[in-house]
């Protein structure tokens, strides 16, 4: 079973921020060996993949209606685990520089479609 770090807390956007750009994104840092810690994170521009995937950190950008961190963790539970259950940290190599992860991608998709259902509920 997959050990899982929430850190709760939702930096602040304001709306100064929103409109030059800023964005929250919600992240699943694989740390390996069945752990991972899930965290939402501001930033100015949008996170580029690679240089993510060689931090081993998935991330998925959020919907401004987005509010409880713990709460969405809880409802895509099953799906976050079986990723960080199935995820490995590699090595990089002369095939693939760029990920220090292997992860099941259908699994992350149903992670994201959760975050994103999560966000539009209407019981907010």
């Amino acid at each position: 079973m997959a050990a899982l770090q929430v850190d709760s807390n939702l930096p602040e956007l304001t709306p100064a921020q929103s409109l030059t750009g800023w964005r929250r994104e919600f992240c699943v840092e694989l740390l390996g060996d069945g752990g991972a810690r899930v965290f939402v994170r501001t930033v100015e521009t949008s996170s580029f993949k690679a240089a993510q995937l060689q931090r081993a950190i998935l991330f998925h950008r959020l919907d401004s209606r987005f509010t409880d961190v713990a709460g969405c963790v809880e409802a895509v539970r099953a799906d976050l685990e079986h990723l960080v259950d199935t995820a490995r940290r590699t090595r990089p190599t002369k095939e693939n520089l760029f990920a220090a992860v292997e992860y099941e991608r259908a699994t992350w998709e149903r992670v994201q479609q959760g975050v994103d259902r999560w966000a539009r509920r209407s019981d907010r």
